[in-house]
């Protein structure tokens, strides 16, 4: 199948520039994901999540061929790849997010089975509904997003550790995942996808209300 580097018959190119920002802030995302996995040896990103991230990144980078052009297709790819290193960094060190004993001993074959268990999840769902309707991911991505920005909410309040988590990482995925939202207000039209693209922003805007609230205190980050 023909696939241009820029799809510029079915997006226009405000469409395709507001989708590529947004795309490149989530890269930022996983950067400072990693850095924080580096410096302090924590995975910020809730972990349930990151099984389901692997398998989306990898389906539409070598399963799906994403309509929208082969140049995000290559950008899905370093989600991927960036992702791949994140995954290991979950491995060695996701188990700090777990308050169950049983959680925390059997983390990895924890991890091993949510990957397993998102893989068909994710193909079949794509396959059937999401590449029917959208053709570039965004019906199974804004669910994972869903999770990822609820997730992190409720981690964050539960672990009450602010000083490891990002706060440049909070603002990417933020303004990232709002000009995603807004490439989708712009090309799509199912009320559905566009409901979830509002709850992720009003999610998103509550993380960085809070986590902007406990910069206030330096006690937190001590």
């Amino acid at each position: 199948m023909d696939n241009p580097i820029l799809n510029l018959k079915d997006y226009t190119v405000a469409e395709l520039v507001i989708f590529g920002v947004g795309c490149f802030l989530w890269i930022l995302v996983y950067f400072f994901t990693l850095k924080s996995i580096y410096q302090r040896q924590f995975i910020e990103i809730p972990v349930v999540t990151v099984w389901g991230n692997i398998v989306w990144e990898f389906l539409w980078s070598f399963v799906f061929v994403p309509d929208i052009g082969s140049l995000f297709t290559w950008g899905y790819r370093i989600w991927f790849f960036m992702d791949c290193f994140i995954v290991i960094g979950a491995f060695r060190y996701g188990y700090k997010q777990m308050n169950l004993p049983v959680f925390v001993k059997h983390f990895k074959l924890l991890s091993v089975f949510g990957i397993l268990a998102w893989a068909p999840l994710l193909y079949f769902y794509i396959k059937i509904y999401d590449y029917p309707l959208s053709k570039m991911g965004a019906f199974s991505g804004y669910i994972l997003n869903i999770l990822i920005s609820g997730l992190y909410i409720t981690m964050a309040l539960r672990m009450n550790q602010w000083k490891s988590f990002s706060y440049p990482a909070a603002w990417c995925k933020g303004v990232g995942t709002l000009l995603i939202s807004i490439f989708c207000f712009l090309h799509f039209t199912d009320g559905f996808l566009l409901t979830m693209c509002i709850i992720t922003g009003l999610l998103d805007a509550i993380y960085i209300y809070l986590f902007t609230k406990e910069r206030s205190n330096p006690a937190a980050f001590v």
